[in-house]
């Protein structure tokens, strides 16, 4: 059978294009940092393989090319998404992020295509707790499927099966196995609805055909929820906080930005606003090293424009790399910068410093403790 042929097959098997795509990406509790990285991560594979595009040439019109697709799914459910990413005939990838670094799941190769060489697909079962990626080529041919999750830091194989004929006996046969164990096709039925149980079975098809079943959904959409949802971390809208703000029960003049629903604060304002406090802390500048020097327990010596109130309006944010240390240590904070300064988690600072952070909802006030 030439490829075309095979291709209108898998189209009549399987279904394909999609009508819409699953939405918005959950972000989970990733980080603004693993946001980043897997961003950059994107646009490596982008260089990698292209940009997603569809081929209107000879018989594989709607045959997507370059990377094609980008998905946040938490395959452990322990709340921090890993990023799938598929470049159609080319090749996939998984990527985790933990303790502040990227890395690599080994995972199948080639992106499905569970009926013929020339129809990738991407199969996923996702459910509240776990989420299973699901591998197969040439499935006809007795070759096996496999259901991929995470446990630890690798990827692994949790369920394997085939579905194909006997195409040696007189007349084709079906071949059904479980784990190596030939079963019955009431039994085969049976095992793999018990496996997913009620999960939500999320189809991506990588051929935007006319043939193709509505029950499935679009790679590129996916791509393009993902890279919205991880932008919504990395290049925030700034709102100025209506939070009121007190320290030590006394009204504190510290203008803030809400990001995500948290308060980001500059530095200074809130060094000037624990100065005679013991959690007070100078703050310079290290032009040598360009970096933020922190120094406990040492009064803040003021500059001008310390607290000062914020222009009204929403403002662009990014994620910055301030790199800032304290008593000569490093520090791990989250940080915008927006109209040229760098606002800092008011959370990531009182963890640092040495203040307690809580929030008064009945009266939508930030308390800030401080000895």
């Amino acid at each position: 059978m030439n490829k075309i042929g095979k291709a209108m097959l898998c189209t009549a098997l399987t279904g394909a294009i999609a009508v819409g795509a699953a939405g918005a990406a959950d972000l989970g509790t990733l980080t603004p940092q693993g946001a980043k990285a897997y961003l950059d991560q994107i646009v490596t594979l982008q260089n990698q393989y292209g940009k997603a595009a569809a081929r209107a040439d000879d018989g594989f019109s709607g045959l997507l090319t370059g990377l094609s697709m980008a998905k946040l799914v938490d395959m452990d459910g322990d709340g921090t998404p890993e990023l799938y990413c598929g470049a159609g005939l080319e090749g996939q990838h998984m990527y985790s992020y933990a303790d502040g670094k990227i890395y690599a799941l080994n995972i199948p190769e080639g992106v499905s295509n569970f009926g013929t060489d020339v129809s990738p697909c991407t199969q996923f079962y996702v459910g509240k707790d776990k989420a299973y990626l699901v591998s197969g080529q040439e499935v006809m041919n007795n070759n096996p499927v496999t259901f991929w999750t995470k446990q630890g830091d690798k990827a692994v194989v949790v369920l394997t099966y085939t579905d194909g004929f006997d195409w040696d006996a007189e007349t084709p046969t079906p071949v059904k196995t479980i784990n190596g164990q030939s079963v019955t096709a009431e039994e085969f039925s049976s095992a793999i609805l018990d496996f997913t149980g009620d999960m939500d079975e999320q189809y991506y098809s990588f051929w935007e055909s006319p043939y193709n079943s509505d029950r499935a959904l679009s790679p590129r959409s996916a791509l393009q929820d993902t890279i919205t949802s991880l932008r919504k971390l990395t290049n925030p809208t700034a709102h100025v906080s209506r939070h009121k703000v007190t320290l030590n029960g006394a009204k504190a003049d510290l203008a803030a930005y809400t990001i995500n629903r948290s308060n980001y604060f500059k530095l200074r304002d809130l060094a000037a606003a624990l100065k005679g406090l013991d959690s007070e802390f100078a703050v310079t500048w290290n032009a040598a090293q360009q970096r933020i020097d922190l120094t406990s327990r040492t009064a803040y010596t003021p500059v001008g424009g310390e607290q000062t109130a914020l222009p009204a309006g929403n403002k662009a944010a990014s994620l910055t790399n301030a790199s800032v240390y304290l008593d000569g240590k490093p520090l791990s904070l989250t940080a915008y910068s927006i109209s040229g300064n760098n606002y800092f988690k008011l959370r990531d600072l009182g963890d640092a410093l040495g203040f307690s952070v809580d929030w008064d909802n009945a009266t939508s006030t930030v308390t800030i403790s401080a000895q």
